[in-house]
């Protein structure tokens, strides 16, 4: 059975103990730690490895901790394997009396600082207490520095004007002045009211007729028809041919052979010093337009307006729209 005493100084404990190989060891314990360490050397332990206790015992402390088999100690402490021998049970004595109170011990040296524990957590808030009594005036402070001379201030506004004086007595008259030069002459009157309506003359000769007046701009497309009643045939294919318009003259755009017109048109890019004289169907399955030279000998373009040439130029198209008996 292990050996062991103790003394309690102040909740620190000083336990001595006989560990394997016939030590006896001193360790400075503290708290749980003291109370594990008496706990294991004071029970009876069967012969089994499960009963050891290892520990690290600081080489001058002689503080001791408590760890795992496997865990290595430091390089300052030395492993102590405390229990796993055969031993009995032990049977307590009749306590004896209390004895006298021994002498004050030495202050031991100051332990090692313990690690910083977890932070606790936040604490409600406490009831706000009650407002405090108003404390006394404090004593007048000392007079503070002269402050900057205020800038100039802006000129005050004008004095009500005065009253005028009594007029003064009328001055004797003087003496007659000379006759004067003719005066300039007077601005003309008012016109006079309107005579009466004279009676009507007879109808002048007719003026010489004026000249052409020039090709107005093409007006917008006019709105779309009603849609027609579906008809009591078969079904049509509607398609548009078109041809080319490169100079004066007529141009005939025509439908495939078997189909027929049913309208036309024609577009340009180019017209200058030319006028579409007509736009008409041509047969059954054709469409015709014609292009003169203008007579006034004006284009039709914003160039020619302005001063350009006479000559002639016109590129287009006409088209025709065909229907096909499907």
């Amino acid at each position: 059975m292990n050996n062991l005493s103790n003394t309690r100084s102040f909740g620190r404990k000083t336990v001595a103990m006989k560990v394997r190989g016939g030590r006896t060891l001193t360790l400075a314990t503290v708290g749980a730690l003291a109370a594990s360490l008496l706990a294991i050397g004071g029970v009876a332990t069967a012969s089994s490895a499960s009963n050891e206790v290892h520990a690290c015992v600081h080489k001058k402390t002689r503080y001791a901790r408590i760890v795992n088999p496997t865990t290595p100690c430091r390089k300052t402490e030395e492993r102590v394997v405390i229990g796993g021998g055969t031993s009995t049970g032990v049977t307590a004595g009749v306590q004896g009396p209390k004895g006298d109170t021994g002498p004050q011990g030495k202050q031991g040296p100051q332990g090692v600082q313990g690690p910083k524990g977890d932070t606790g957590a936040t604490g409600p808030r406490g009831a706000t207490g009650p407002q405090g009594l108003k404390g006394e005036t404090g004593p007048q402070g000392p007079q503070g520095l002269k402050g900057e001379e205020g800038k100039q201030g802006l000129p005050g506004k004008d004095g009500t004007p005065g009253k005028d004086g009594t007029p003064g007595k009328d001055g004797t008259p003087g003496a007659k002045g000379d006759k004067g030069d003719r005066g300039l002459q007077g601005i003309k009157g008012d016109d006079g009211d309107r005579g009466p309506r004279g009676f009507r003359g007879e109808k002048g000769d007719d003026g010489d007729r004026g000249e052409r007046g020039e090709r107005g701009l093409q007006g917008p497309a006019g709105p779309q028809g009603p849609k027609g009643d579906p008809g009591t045939g078969g079904g049509f294919t509607i398609y548009s041919n078109f041809a080319s318009l490169s100079g004066l003259g007529s141009v005939k755009a025509s439908c495939k052979s078997g189909d027929f017109a049913t309208g036309g048109g024609f577009t340009f890019g180019t017209l200058k010093n030319a006028v579409v004289m007509s736009s008409v169907l041509s047969g059954v399955d054709g469409w015709t337009v014609t292009v003169a030279k203008d007579d006034n000998g004006k284009g039709n373009d914003d160039e020619d307006r302005h001063g350009g040439d006479n000559g002639t130029s016109v590129s287009g198209s006409v088209y025709v729209v065909c229907v096909k008996k499907a």
